[in-house]
């Protein structure tokens, strides 16, 4: 599993089970000494039918967001 740092956060992609279907989401973990860990479904209602597939697009969903973080997207 890949973490990538984002400055306050690691994040990284999963799957999620939920009743039969999948979620692709971001896991997004704070650095010490915070350790608090939320997840955060990529697509709102986008819903995979195999948790391979699932997880291949929330790990392409981390690294966007790790280039995009990278390329200043949260520099106000």
């Amino acid at each position: 599993m890949t973490e990538f740092d984002i400055g306050e956060f690691f994040i990284r992609g999963e799957a999620r089970e939920v009743e039969g279907e999948f979620q692709a989401v971001i896991i997004m973990r704070a650095k010490t000494p915070l350790n608090t860990v939320t997840c955060h479904q990529i697509e709102k209602d986008r819903w995979f039918k195999t948790s391979d597939v699932a997880a291949v697009a929330a790990q392409e969903a981390a690294k966007a967001l790790k280039l995009a973080v990278d390329q200043g997207a949260l520099k106000a």
